[in-house]
């Protein structure tokens, strides 16, 4: 009894070791941009810094990557971070795709304070709570008026894909929730 036990630990301890040291290799190796929040990187690219690497294909992949070996390595990690960065990278490539978003800075720090804003809302499953973060957080010099807007309407979009995605299997947005 006491043997299956310590083999079981020792396994479970293993892979958790395994997966963290994965995650840190990958990142240290392939990604650094992928190793912080990300959070204040990108209310700095909102502010009008500009620092592609941060939001590369590359970078995407590795923090994707990293992340989930993270999670499962058991480790303590905040959602809201990652997502957001995670969000960015990908409303950046996408809006390397159109030439109206190509060459004009200003429209693409549009599209990524709106990506900013559905992170928020895929991290905790709140629509409202990623217009209030883009409100408080990001594109300081646009008018509250067109933050609203396009983080309302990406954290809506955003909030349905999650409720379509249904990840808990409960046809909730959230895994725990307080009320009936």
């Amino acid at each position: 009894m006491f043997a299956s036990s310590f083999l079981q630990a020792f396994v479970y301890i293993s892979l958790a070791v395994a997966f963290a040291g994965t995650s840190a290799l990958l990142v240290e190796t392939y990604a650094p941009y992928a190793f912080h929040t990300g959070i204040p990187e990108i209310k700095a690219i909102l502010g009008g810094y500009v620092f592609d690497a941060f939001l590369s294909p590359w970078t995407l992949l590795i923090k994707a990557l990293g992340l989930a070996l993270s999670v499962a390595s058991g480790l303590s990690l905040g959602k809201e971070g990652p997502l957001v960065h995670v969000a960015c990278c990908m409303a950046y490539l996408f809006s390397r795709m159109f030439e109206q978003f190509r060459h004009n800075e200003a429209s693409k720090r549009r599209v990524l304070a709106a990506a900013a804003a559905a992170g928020v809302s895929v991290a905790f499953g709140s629509p409202l709570g990623g217009v209030l973060f883009g409100l408080e957080e990001l594109d300081a010099f646009a008018s509250e008026t067109d933050v609203m807007w396009r983080g309302f309407v990406a954290s809506a979009i955003a909030a349905v894909a999650l409720q379509w995605v249904n990840p808990f299997g409960t046809a909730k947005l959230v895994l725990f929730q307080v009320g009936k």
